[in-house]
């Protein structure tokens, strides 16, 4: 288990928005690990993990979007059935709640990585190390 860098950027929820964002990452360097793309009526939120979180907030706001960098907990997860379960099983009958999730874009063997967003956080990667998941 491992504390990641999250990039969160808010954009319009109008055709065209997403790609100038994404190309203006590409000509900034900032290569992505993994992403997830949420809306609602009005606008969307681009969630990710990029190789370098600060040079991606600052490209991201160089375009005038709003974002900001927060820590999500990424998980190695067996590339199995039942790989996730597994992990989904230790936060059983506890507080701790998963606000969203999402995976790498590209893995390169037997595991993927996920990446949480728990709230309690603390407690989270509590159950995460008593299950044996160090950081």
């Amino acid at each position: 288990m491992m504390i990641l860098k999250q990039v969160s950027v808010f954009l319009e929820s109008r055709k065209g928005k997403l790609a100038p964002v994404l190309q203006h990452l590409a000509d900034r360097g900032v290569n992505l690990r993994a992403l997830m793309l949420a809306e609602t009526d009005r606008f969307g939120i681009l969630r990710f993990i990029a190789d370098d979180a600060d040079a991606a907030l600052a490209a991201v706001q160089e375009l005038g979007n709003t974002a900001r960098i927060s820590e999500v907990v990424g998980i190695e997860v067996p590339d199995r059935p039942g790989g996730l379960a597994e992990i989904m099983a230790i936060f059983d009958d506890t507080d701790v709640s998963i606000e969203y999730l999402y995976a790498e874009l590209a893995s390169g063997g037997d595991s993927a990585l996920l990446v949480f967003k728990f709230d309690p956080a603390d407690r989270a990667l509590e159950l995460l190390a008593a299950a044996g998941m160090a950081r």
